[in-house]
C-alpha cells in the first residue's frame, strides 16, 4: 500500500492540555513552548530587544579623601553625602571619571585608570565592589567623581505617564527603591524621594488632573503597607518632588493613607482595599473598602507651584455630596479593579463584583454580585478586552463582561495549579494586551517539583491568542509588563548591523504605538517580540574558577533552568575570564537560586558536556548574558487506532519561510509510542559509515534555505523516517549544534505540513 497524505493546515488549535493526546486535533499540540499560533501558522517566539537598565547617576560629588598616595577607598562610602550601594549594585564600566587636582583619571573600561594629560598618578577600579586605588596623587588634592550605577533590583513596575501633548506618553519604572524615567536611556525620575516596598508590592499608577499649569497629575501607590510609602503624585517636573497625598476622610481627622488601586470614574477619584487612620503607622487595612472623592477636583491641601485650587473636604464622608464609601459586603479583599463598558468590574479573591453609577450625588455608585465562585489572585493579572475584564484566579482564568464571568482557559484546565504558591508566586503574575500581534501575555512563576532551586520570579508568559482562542507558553524571566511608546520610527541607515548581519525581520510599529516592554528581576527592561533572538537581559556578578572545576557564573536571582543555553558578553576586557568567556556559548546548571556552572558544547558528543574551566583569576567586573531560547512544537500521536492499525511513517513535507542564509534551518525529530525522547531519526545507524555524516535520506534537518534557485519566500522541505509503530510524533526544534551555533537565529513559520502515512498492520505489542 502506497503512502497517502495527511495535509494539516490552517493552524488554530494551538496548546491543548484537556485530552489525551491521540485523539488530538491534528493542528493541536501537547506542546508548545517559545512558538504559538499566529493567523493560522506556527510562528517561532521573537527574541526581547535591550531597551536600557535602571540606572543612577553621581556628577562631580566630592569625595572626603586626605593624605597622601596610595588612596584606597569605595566610591560610594567617600562620597561628601555617602549612600549605601544595594546588595548587588554595578558600578556602570567605563563611565567612571575622577578628578585629582589637576589630573583627569579616565576610566578605560577594564579596571584601569588613566590619566589626561598623561602623569605618573594611576589608578585601578573594582567595578562590581566599587574600590578604587589612585597612586601618586599629590596630598589632600580636592578630588572629585563622576559615575552611574545599576542598583540592579527588580522592577516593580511599567506605566505609562501621559504628557500634555495628544496621544503622548513616556515610560516611568520603578525597582522597589527608586522610580526611573525613559529618555534615550533610563535616568531616575523625581531624585531624591524613595520607595520601600518589597520585591512583590507592584506599582499601580493613574493619570487624572492637571495642575495649575495644566501639565497632567501622575499618581502612585505600591501598597506597601503601614511602615511603606504614602500615595503619591507629581506633575512630572523634575524640579518637584514626588508629593505625599494623604486627603481627611472625615471629622475625627482620620485619613485615607494607602490603596491598592485608584482609577478616576465619572468626574471622582476612585480607591480600592485601602488603609486609613490617624496616621499610616497605626492605620487599619479595609481590605473590602471602595472609597472615592467628590466631584472635581480631588485635592485637599495646597501644593505651591502645582495646585493652588482645592476642595478641603473633598473625600470626608460625614458632609453631604462629598467624598464617600462603600464596603463589598464579603469577608474576600479586593484584589483588582477595570473598566468594562461604563462600569468597574472588581474582582475579589473568589468573587467577582461591578461598580454601577447610580446617577445621584448623595450615592453616586452601588455594588452589584456577578459571580460567587470565581475570582482573581493578582492584581495586575487583569487584562482589559474590548467588552471584558480577563483575571487570573485560584480556579482558573476568568472572563467577565459585567454580566456574567466564565472560564477561557478549557484548553489548559490546570495550567494555573502550576503557578507557584511560594514566596508571594501568586501576587507576581502580570498581564497584557498586545495591540500589534492581537495577543494577550501573563507572566508567572513555575516551580515544578523537581526544581530544587525555588524559583520566585516569573519565568514563563502564558500566551493568548483571542482571535483563535489559542494557548502557548514562553520561557520569559519578567517581573512586570508595560507599554513603551516609541517616539520615532527605525529607519534601517541607523542601524548598527548590515542586513546581511542582522538577526531580526524588518518590520516595526508605526510611530507613538505603545510597544510592550517587561522589566526583569535585574532591573533590564526589554522591548519583547520585537528581532529574532534575545538581546541581553542578565548581568554577571562574580566569576570563580580553576583549571579542573567547571566555571561558576553569580548572577542573583538568574531565573534559569537547567538544560538553558546562554551567550556571555561585555566582561571587563583585559582579565582571563574575558578572553575565555566572552562570546561563549554555554550550557546552564545552577546550584541555587544565585550561581550557576557553564558547560561547553562538544562536537563529538554531540551535546554541552564539556566543562568550562578557565586559569585563576581576578573578576574585576562588567559581563553581561543573553539568553538563547530554544523552541519546542510537539504534534499529537498520530495514530490509525480507529481502523486497528499500527501506523508506519514514510516522510513529512513542510512548506515553510525561507531566509536567506546558508545556515538556516531547524530539526524535525520523530517518536514512536511513548518514548518522547529517544527520536529515531538521529539514531546511530542512520549515519553514513563512509562520510561519518548524518545519512540524508534520515534526515532530521530542515533546512529553511530556498534550493530551487528562484527567489520565493516559502518552499516545501521533505524529511524522511521510515517509522512503524501504534504512535508517530512530530517534534520541531533546534538540535545541540544550531543552539551552539549561528542557527538558531533563524526565524521559523510552518504555514502547512503533509504527512505522509499508510496503515501497517495489527497494533498488538508493536513497539512495546
Amino acid at each position: 500500500m502506497s503512502f497517502s497524505p495527511l495535509y494539516v493546515k490552517q493552524f488554530e488549535s494551538g496548546l491543548i492540555q484537556n485530552r489525551q493526546n491521540f485523539i488530538l486535533p491534528d493542528d493541536a499540540f501537547p506542546v508548545l513552548e517559545n512558538a504559538y499560533i499566529f493567523r493560522e501558522r506556527i510562528q517561532r517566539k521573537q527574541g526581547a530587544e535591550f531597551l536600557g537598565r535602571l540606572r543612577r547617576t553621581y556628577t562631580a560629588a566630592s569625595l572626603g579623601l586626605s593624605g597622601g598616595s596610595p588612596w584606597t577607598f569605595t566610591i560610594y562610602s567617600t562620597l561628601a553625602a555617602p549612600i549605601t550601594p544595594e546588595a548587588n549594585a554595578e558600578i556602570e564600566i567605563g563611565g567612571v571619571t575622577i578628578v585629582v587636582g589637576a589630573v583627569t583619571l579616565i576610566d578605560q573600561g577594564n579596571g584601569t585608570l588613566a590619566t589626561s594629560p598623561v602623569s605618573a598618578v594611576t589608578g585601578v577600579i573594582n567595578y562590581f565592589t566599587g574600590s578604587v586605588t589612585i597612586t601618586g596623587a599629590a596630598a589632600a588634592a580636592a578630588t572629585t567623581i563622576t559615575f552611574a550605577y545599576f542598583p540592579s533590583l527588580p522592577c516593580m513596575g511599567a506605566r505609562s505617564r501621559q504628557l500634555s501633548g495628544i496621544n503622548a506618553e513616556e515610560l516611568v519604572m520603578w525597582d522597589t527603591k527608586y522610580a526611573y524615567r525613559y529618555s534615550a536611556g533610563f535616568e531616575e525620575f523625581l531624585p531624591g524621594t524613595t520607595w520601600t516596598g518589597t520585591d512583590y508590592n507592584f506599582f499601580w499608577t493613574t493619570n487624572w488632573w492637571v495642575d495649575e499649569s495644566n501639565n497632567k497629575i501622575f499618581w502612585a501607590t505600591n501598597f506597601s503597607g503601614t511602615s511603606g510609602d504614602p500615595i503619591r503624585f507629581t506633575n512630572g517636573i523634575v524640579s518637584t518632588n514626588w508629593q505625599d497625598f494623604a486627603p481627611e476622610i472625615n471629622a475625627a481627622a482620620d485619613k485615607l493613607h494607602q490603596c491598592l488601586a485608584m482609577l478616576p470614574f465619572r468626574g471622582r477619584l476612585v480607591t480600592f482595599n485601602t488603609f486609613e487612620g490617624q496616621t499610616l503607622g497605626t492605620s487599619v487595612q479595609m481590605r473590602q473598602r471602595i472609597r472615592w472623592s467628590a466631584i472635581g477636583n480631588p485635592f485637599t491641601v495646597l501644593v505651591p507651584g502645582m495646585i493652588s485650587a482645592i476642595n478641603a473636604n473633598a473625600w470626608k464622608d460625614d458632609i453631604r455630596g462629598q467624598g464617600g464609601f462603600l464596603d463589598i459586603p464579603t469577608s474576600e479583599n479586593i484584589v483588582s479593579v477595570g473598566f468594562v463598558r461604563d462600569n468597574l468590574v472588581i474582582y475579589c479573591e473568589s468573587s467577582t463584583w461591578q461598580l454601577r453609577y447610580t446617577g445621584r450625588s448623595i450615592a453616586p455608585f452601588q455594588i452589584e454580585k456577578v459571580n460567587t465562585e470565581l475570582g482573581a489572585e493578582s492584581t495586575f493579572s487583569a487584562v482589559q478586552f474590548d467588552t471584558s475584564l480577563v483575571g487570573i484566579g485560584d480556579k482558573g482564568i476568568v472572563e467577565c463582561d459585567s454580566f456574567k464571568s466564565d472560564r477561557i482557559d478549557i484548553k489548559i484546565p490546570d495550567l494555573v495549579f502550576q503557578f507557584s504558591n511560594t514566596q508571594n508566586g501568586v501576587i507576581r503574575v502580570h498581564g497584557i494586551r498586545d495591540y500589534f500581534n492581537r495577543l494577550a501575555y501573563w507572566t508567572y512563576p513555575y516551580n515544578p517539583e523537581e526544581n530544587s532551586i525555588n524559583i520566585k520570579f516569573p519565568n514563563r508568559r502564558l500566551v493568548f491568542n483571542y482571535e483563535n482562542d489559542s494557548w502557548a507558553i514562553f520561557t520569559d524571566s519578567l517581573t512586570c509588563l508595560g507599554a513603551f511608546q516609541e517616539s520615532e520610527t527605525r529607519i534601517w541607515e541607523e542601524q548598527e548591523q548590515t542586513w546581511e548581519e542582522s538577526d531580526f525581520p524588518w518590520y516595526d510599529s508605526p510611530t507613538l504605538f505603545p510597544d510592550n516592554v517587561g522589566g526583569n528581576q535585574q532591573g533590564y527592561v526589554l522591548k519583547l517580540d520585537k528581532q529574532t533572538t534575545n538581546q541581553q537581559s542578565l548581568t554577571i556578578q562574580n566569576i570563580t574558577g580553576n583549571v579542573t572545576t567547571p566555571t561558576s557564573i553569580k548572577s542573583v536571582n538568574h531565573n534559569l533552568d537547567e538544560g538553558q543555553i546562554i551567550e556571555i558578553n561585555d566582561i571587563a576586557s583585559g582579565t582571563g575570564f574575558a578572553t575565555s568567556l566572552n562570546g561563549g556559548v554555554f550550557y546552564v546548571v545552577p546550584t541555587d537560586a544565585d550561581n550557576f556552572t557553564i558547560y561547553k558544547y562538544s562536537s563529538v558528543t554531540g551535546k554541552f558536556s564539556t566543562p568550562q574551566v578557565d586559569a585563576v583569576a581576578t573578576y574585576v567586573g562588567g559581563g553581561q548574558i543573553t539568553v538563547r531560547d530554544n523552541f519546542i512544537i510537539q504534534s499529537k500521536k498520530f495514530n490509525f487506532l480507529d481502523q486497528g492499525q499500527c501506523i508506519q511513517f514514510g516522510y513529512c513535507d513542510l512548506l515553510v519561510n525561507t531566509v536567506d542564509r546558508e545556515d538556516a534551518g531547524f530539526s524535525m525529530n520523530v517518536y514512536m509510542e511513548y518514548a518522547d525522547n529517544q527520536p529515531v531519526n538521529i539514531l546511530p545507524e542512520n549515519i553514513d559509515s563512509e562520510t561519518d555524516s548524518e545519512d540524508l535520506f534520515f534526515n532530521s534537518i530542515v533546512p529553511t534555505t530556498s534550493t530551487s534557485g528562484l527567489s520565493s519566500s516559502k518552499v516545501w522541505q521533505r524529511v524522511f523516517c521510515n517509522a512503524r509503530s501504534n504512535f508517530i510524533t512530530l517534534e520541531f526544534t533546534f538540535n545541540n549544534a544550531q543552539m551552539a551555533g549561528n542557527s538558531h537565529e533563524t526565524e521559523v513559520q510552518i504555514d502547512a505540513q503533509v504527512l505522509w502515512l499508510r496503515p501497517a498492520g495489527s497494533q498488538i505489542n508493536v513497539g512495546l
